[in-house]
Protein backbone atom coordinates (compact mmCIF):
# COMPACT_ATOMS: atom_id res chain seq x y z
CA UNK A 1 0.00 0.00 0.00
CA UNK A 2 0.87 3.32 -1.04
CA UNK A 3 0.24 7.08 -0.13
CA UNK A 4 0.15 9.44 -2.74
CA UNK A 5 -0.30 13.67 -2.35
CA UNK A 6 -0.99 15.79 -4.69
CA UNK A 7 -1.76 19.62 -5.13
CA UNK A 8 -2.47 22.20 -8.27
CA UNK A 9 -1.89 25.07 -9.13
CA UNK A 10 -3.43 27.38 -11.98
CA UNK A 11 -1.70 30.11 -13.30
CA UNK A 12 -5.33 32.58 -13.84
CA UNK A 13 -7.09 32.46 -10.98
CA UNK A 14 -10.20 32.95 -12.54
CA UNK A 15 -9.87 29.88 -15.37
CA UNK A 16 -9.74 26.79 -13.46
CA UNK A 17 -8.11 24.95 -15.88
CA UNK A 18 -5.30 26.72 -16.64
CA UNK A 19 -3.54 24.33 -14.31
CA UNK A 20 0.61 25.03 -14.48
CA UNK A 21 1.89 22.70 -11.92
CA UNK A 22 0.91 19.31 -10.50
CA UNK A 23 2.93 18.52 -7.35
CA UNK A 24 3.17 15.15 -6.06
CA UNK A 25 4.34 13.05 -3.67
CA UNK A 26 4.37 9.28 -2.85
CA UNK A 27 5.05 7.46 0.58
CA UNK A 28 5.28 4.17 1.03
CA UNK A 29 2.75 2.32 3.79
CA UNK A 30 5.18 3.62 6.70
CA UNK A 31 5.08 7.42 5.54
CA UNK A 32 8.43 7.38 3.92
CA UNK A 33 8.74 9.78 1.14
CA UNK A 34 9.67 7.50 -2.36
CA UNK A 35 9.33 10.44 -4.84
CA UNK A 36 8.56 13.97 -4.64
CA UNK A 37 7.82 15.72 -7.82
CA UNK A 38 6.99 19.34 -9.52
CA UNK A 39 4.95 18.28 -12.66
CA UNK A 40 5.29 21.29 -15.21
CA UNK A 41 2.47 22.22 -16.97
CA UNK A 42 2.35 24.83 -20.21
CA UNK A 43 -1.21 26.26 -19.40
CA UNK A 44 -1.92 27.73 -22.66
CA UNK A 45 -3.88 30.48 -20.92
CA UNK A 46 -3.12 34.40 -19.87
CA UNK A 47 -1.23 34.73 -16.27
CA UNK A 48 -2.78 36.03 -13.25
CA UNK A 49 -1.39 36.07 -9.78
CA UNK A 50 -3.29 38.25 -8.53
CA UNK A 51 -5.67 35.40 -7.64
CA UNK A 52 -10.05 35.84 -7.96
CA UNK A 53 -10.27 38.75 -4.89
CA UNK A 54 -8.54 42.03 -5.09
CA UNK A 55 -5.02 42.48 -3.19
CA UNK A 56 -5.09 38.20 -2.79
CA UNK A 57 -2.04 37.72 -4.92
CA UNK A 58 0.02 34.49 -4.38
CA UNK A 59 3.09 33.88 -5.51
CA UNK A 60 3.75 30.40 -7.46
CA UNK A 61 7.50 31.03 -8.25
CA UNK A 62 6.43 30.13 -11.43
CA UNK A 63 9.15 30.21 -14.31
CA UNK A 64 7.37 30.65 -17.40
CA UNK A 65 10.23 29.98 -19.50
CA UNK A 66 10.23 26.73 -18.02
CA UNK A 67 6.35 26.51 -18.47
CA UNK A 68 6.28 27.37 -21.98
CA UNK A 69 8.99 24.71 -22.82
CA UNK A 70 6.86 22.39 -20.55
CA UNK A 71 4.15 20.00 -22.04
CA UNK A 72 0.38 20.78 -21.82
CA UNK A 73 -2.36 19.14 -19.69
CA UNK A 74 -2.78 16.80 -22.09
CA UNK A 75 0.89 16.04 -22.81
CA UNK A 76 0.73 15.28 -19.04
CA UNK A 77 -2.42 12.98 -19.03
CA UNK A 78 -1.39 10.19 -19.26
CA UNK A 79 0.89 10.43 -16.29
CA UNK A 80 -1.11 12.18 -14.02
CA UNK A 81 -4.43 9.59 -14.47
CA UNK A 82 -1.93 6.73 -13.91
CA UNK A 83 -0.49 8.24 -10.35
CA UNK A 84 -4.29 9.18 -9.31
CA UNK A 85 -5.67 5.62 -9.96
CA UNK A 86 -2.53 3.47 -9.05
CA UNK A 87 -3.77 0.00 -7.63
CA UNK A 88 -3.23 0.07 -3.84
CA UNK A 89 -2.84 3.80 -3.24
CA UNK A 90 -4.63 6.02 -1.07
CA UNK A 91 -4.91 9.85 -2.78
CA UNK A 92 -4.63 12.52 -0.44
CA UNK A 93 -5.12 16.41 -0.59
CA UNK A 94 -5.29 19.64 1.65
CA UNK A 95 -8.82 21.41 0.82
CA UNK A 96 -8.56 18.48 -2.22
CA UNK A 97 -12.18 19.36 -3.95
CA UNK A 98 -10.54 22.34 -5.30
CA UNK A 99 -7.63 20.76 -6.58
CA UNK A 100 -10.09 18.00 -8.48
CA UNK A 101 -12.19 20.95 -9.44
CA UNK A 102 -9.01 22.31 -11.47
CA UNK A 103 -8.30 18.67 -13.03
CA UNK A 104 -11.51 18.46 -14.24
CA UNK A 105 -11.49 21.70 -15.98
CA UNK A 106 -8.52 20.99 -17.49
CA UNK A 107 -9.54 17.58 -18.44
CA UNK A 108 -12.66 19.00 -19.98
CA UNK A 109 -10.78 21.95 -22.11
CA UNK A 110 -8.79 19.21 -23.72
CA UNK A 111 -11.38 16.68 -24.40
CA UNK A 112 -10.16 14.00 -22.29
CA UNK A 113 -12.09 11.38 -20.26
CA UNK A 114 -12.60 11.72 -16.53
CA UNK A 115 -9.84 10.77 -14.22
CA UNK A 116 -12.38 8.69 -11.76
CA UNK A 117 -10.67 7.68 -8.37
CA UNK A 118 -11.12 8.85 -4.34
CA UNK A 119 -9.58 10.69 -2.20
CA UNK A 120 -9.26 11.90 1.23
CA UNK A 121 -8.80 15.32 2.45
CA UNK A 122 -5.71 16.46 5.10
CA UNK A 123 -7.77 19.57 5.81
CA UNK A 124 -10.92 18.02 7.22
CA UNK A 125 -9.65 14.87 8.98
CA UNK A 126 -6.84 17.66 10.52
CA UNK A 127 -10.14 19.88 11.87
CA UNK A 128 -11.88 16.97 12.98
CA UNK A 129 -8.61 15.41 15.34
CA UNK A 130 -8.58 19.04 16.63
CA UNK A 131 -12.29 19.31 17.54
CA UNK A 132 -12.39 22.84 15.32
CA UNK A 133 -14.98 25.28 13.96
CA UNK A 134 -12.93 25.70 11.07
CA UNK A 135 -10.42 24.38 9.01
CA UNK A 136 -7.00 25.53 8.52
CA UNK A 137 -4.74 26.24 5.86
CA UNK A 138 -1.49 24.17 5.29
CA UNK A 139 0.68 27.26 7.18
CA UNK A 140 -1.09 27.25 10.26
CA UNK A 141 -1.08 23.49 10.56
CA UNK A 142 2.96 23.50 9.38
CA UNK A 143 3.63 26.08 12.54
CA UNK A 144 1.25 23.96 14.97
CA UNK A 145 3.58 20.87 14.32
CA UNK A 146 6.62 22.69 14.15
CA UNK A 147 7.13 21.85 10.28
CA UNK A 148 8.66 24.24 8.18
CA UNK A 149 7.62 24.07 4.48
CA UNK A 150 7.99 26.26 1.20
CA UNK A 151 4.23 27.42 1.03
CA UNK A 152 2.36 27.44 -2.35
CA UNK A 153 5.20 25.32 -4.37
CA UNK A 154 3.24 22.07 -5.34
CA UNK A 155 5.47 19.59 -4.53
CA UNK A 156 5.96 21.18 -1.14
CA UNK A 157 2.13 21.23 -0.59
CA UNK A 158 1.71 18.49 -1.38
CA UNK A 159 4.30 17.09 0.87
CA UNK A 160 2.84 19.39 3.73
CA UNK A 161 -0.42 17.44 3.52
CA UNK A 162 1.22 14.17 3.22
CA UNK A 163 3.15 14.92 6.86
CA UNK A 164 -0.34 16.26 8.46
CA UNK A 165 -1.86 12.78 7.28
CA UNK A 166 1.48 11.30 8.89
CA UNK A 167 0.78 12.95 12.11
CA UNK A 168 -2.57 12.26 12.85
CA UNK A 169 -2.26 8.37 12.22
CA UNK A 170 1.03 8.19 14.05
CA UNK A 171 -0.51 10.40 17.14
CA UNK A 172 -3.92 8.57 17.11
CA UNK A 173 -2.27 5.21 16.32
CA UNK A 174 -4.91 4.73 13.84
CA UNK A 175 -4.94 3.66 9.94
CA UNK A 176 -6.39 5.97 7.44
CA UNK A 177 -9.40 3.81 7.71
CA UNK A 178 -9.39 3.75 11.24
CA UNK A 179 -9.50 7.82 11.08
CA UNK A 180 -12.35 8.15 8.79
CA UNK A 181 -14.34 5.90 10.92
CA UNK A 182 -13.31 7.81 14.31
CA UNK A 183 -14.59 10.96 12.43
CA UNK A 184 -17.21 9.40 10.48
CA UNK A 185 -15.56 11.04 7.34
CA UNK A 186 -16.68 9.93 3.71
CA UNK A 187 -14.18 9.51 1.23
CA UNK A 188 -14.57 12.03 -1.68
CA UNK A 189 -14.85 10.20 -5.39
CA UNK A 190 -14.18 12.07 -8.68
CA UNK A 191 -16.58 9.83 -11.33
CA UNK A 192 -17.93 11.41 -14.78
CA UNK A 193 -16.69 14.46 -13.38
CA UNK A 194 -19.13 14.43 -10.73
CA UNK A 195 -17.26 14.90 -7.07
CA UNK A 196 -18.56 13.53 -4.23
CA UNK A 197 -17.05 15.86 -1.07
CA UNK A 198 -15.03 14.43 1.75
CA UNK A 199 -17.24 15.63 4.44
CA UNK A 200 -17.60 14.09 8.20
CA UNK A 201 -21.45 13.03 8.00
CA UNK A 202 -21.34 13.52 11.49
CA UNK A 203 -20.64 17.45 11.40
CA UNK A 204 -23.04 17.63 8.49
CA UNK A 205 -26.12 16.46 10.34
CA UNK A 206 -25.01 19.09 12.90
CA UNK A 207 -24.69 21.90 10.41
CA UNK A 208 -27.56 20.87 8.72
CA UNK A 209 -29.64 21.11 11.80
CA UNK A 210 -28.34 24.09 13.01
CA UNK A 211 -28.97 25.79 9.05
CA UNK A 212 -32.49 24.30 9.11
CA UNK A 213 -33.28 26.12 12.02
CA UNK A 214 -31.48 29.68 11.30
CA UNK A 215 -33.39 29.69 7.93
CA UNK A 216 -36.67 29.17 9.91
CA UNK A 217 -36.25 31.86 12.06
CA UNK A 218 -35.59 33.92 8.93
CA UNK A 219 -38.45 32.95 7.24
CA UNK A 220 -40.49 33.35 10.21
CA UNK A 221 -39.29 37.78 10.36
CA UNK A 222 -40.27 37.81 7.02
CA UNK A 223 -43.84 36.33 7.60
CA UNK A 224 -44.08 38.50 10.64
CA UNK A 225 -42.74 41.50 8.58
CA UNK A 226 -44.97 40.68 5.71
CA UNK A 227 -47.91 41.12 8.14
CA UNK A 228 -47.52 44.90 8.99
CA UNK A 229 -48.85 47.11 6.67
CA UNK A 230 -45.74 48.98 5.12
CA UNK A 231 -45.38 51.11 2.15
CA UNK A 232 -43.07 48.31 -0.16
CA UNK A 233 -40.28 50.37 -2.37
CA UNK A 234 -39.32 49.09 -5.72
CA UNK A 235 -35.57 48.84 -5.24
CA UNK A 236 -35.80 44.89 -5.20
CA UNK A 237 -38.58 44.23 -6.49
CA UNK A 238 -38.50 40.66 -8.52
CA UNK A 239 -34.90 40.28 -7.06
CA UNK A 240 -34.37 37.25 -4.83
CA UNK A 241 -31.43 37.81 -2.16
CA UNK A 242 -29.50 34.97 -0.44
CA UNK A 243 -27.17 35.72 2.77
CA UNK A 244 -24.24 33.42 3.52
CA UNK A 245 -24.50 31.13 6.09
CA UNK A 246 -22.56 32.70 9.22
CA UNK A 247 -24.88 35.57 8.71
CA UNK A 248 -27.84 33.53 8.04
CA UNK A 249 -26.52 31.52 11.61
CA UNK A 250 -25.82 34.67 13.45
CA UNK A 251 -27.57 36.32 16.68
CA UNK A 252 -31.34 38.03 15.06
CA UNK A 253 -30.27 41.57 15.89
CA UNK A 254 -27.07 40.73 13.63
CA UNK A 255 -29.12 39.74 10.65
CA UNK A 256 -32.07 41.39 10.93
CA UNK A 257 -31.61 44.83 9.62
CA UNK A 258 -30.56 42.93 5.76
CA UNK A 259 -33.77 41.11 6.00
CA UNK A 260 -36.05 44.57 6.71
CA UNK A 261 -34.27 45.63 3.81
CA UNK A 262 -35.11 43.18 1.50
CA UNK A 263 -39.17 42.98 2.74
CA UNK A 264 -39.30 46.90 2.77
CA UNK A 265 -37.75 47.14 -0.96
CA UNK A 266 -39.92 44.10 -2.32
CA UNK A 267 -37.40 41.37 -2.60
CA UNK A 268 -37.70 37.46 -1.82
CA UNK A 269 -35.01 35.93 0.89
CA UNK A 270 -33.60 32.34 -0.85
CA UNK A 271 -31.94 30.13 1.14
CA UNK A 272 -30.62 28.90 -1.97
CA UNK A 273 -27.18 30.92 -3.89
CA UNK A 274 -27.50 29.20 -6.82
CA UNK A 275 -30.67 31.25 -7.40
CA UNK A 276 -30.18 34.69 -5.75
CA UNK A 277 -29.52 38.14 -7.65
CA UNK A 278 -27.72 39.36 -4.77
CA UNK A 279 -25.67 37.46 -2.11
CA UNK A 280 -24.85 39.31 1.02
CA UNK A 281 -21.53 38.93 2.94
CA UNK A 282 -20.23 38.15 6.15
CA UNK A 283 -16.94 39.72 7.98
CA UNK A 284 -17.18 35.94 9.31
CA UNK A 285 -16.02 32.88 6.38
CA UNK A 286 -16.36 29.72 7.37
CA UNK A 287 -16.05 26.99 4.62
CA UNK A 288 -19.37 26.55 3.74
CA UNK A 289 -19.60 30.43 3.08
CA UNK A 290 -15.96 30.37 1.42
CA UNK A 291 -17.22 27.78 -0.97
CA UNK A 292 -20.72 29.87 -1.77
CA UNK A 293 -18.84 32.17 -2.50
CA UNK A 294 -16.31 29.66 -4.37
CA UNK A 295 -19.39 29.05 -6.58
CA UNK A 296 -20.87 32.35 -6.99
CA UNK A 297 -17.19 33.84 -8.09
CA UNK A 298 -17.57 31.34 -10.98
CA UNK A 299 -21.27 32.00 -11.56
CA UNK A 300 -20.12 35.67 -12.21
CA UNK A 301 -16.77 34.69 -14.36
CA UNK A 302 -19.24 32.97 -16.75
CA UNK A 303 -21.63 36.04 -17.08
CA UNK A 304 -24.32 35.62 -14.53
CA UNK A 305 -25.08 38.87 -12.68
CA UNK A 306 -24.83 38.08 -9.37
CA UNK A 307 -23.74 40.68 -7.11
CA UNK A 308 -21.95 40.12 -4.24
CA UNK A 309 -22.29 42.73 -1.68
CA UNK A 310 -21.45 43.44 2.20
CA UNK A 311 -24.00 44.05 4.36
CA UNK A 312 -23.19 47.57 4.43
CA UNK A 313 -22.90 47.74 0.72
CA UNK A 314 -26.46 46.01 0.48
CA UNK A 315 -28.05 48.54 3.27
CA UNK A 316 -27.22 51.37 0.92
CA UNK A 317 -29.34 49.60 -1.86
Amino acid sequence: MKYLAFDIEAANGFNPASICSVGIVIADENFEILRKENLWINPRSKYNLNGTRPNVGIDLHLDKKLLEKSPDFKGRYDEIKSLLTAPDTIVLGHAVDSDVRMLNAATKKYNLPCINFEFICSQLLYKCFKGDINVKGLDKIADELGIKFQQHYSDEDALMSMLTLKFLCFTTNLTVDGLLKEYNVRRGQNKDFEITRPVSLTGQLSKKNITKSAIEKIKKKISQLNKEKIKKGQKLKGKTVALSRDLEVAEESVWAPVVEKIVREGGEYTAKAGKCDFYVKFNEISESSANRERYLKMRTDMGDAVQLLTMEEFLKI
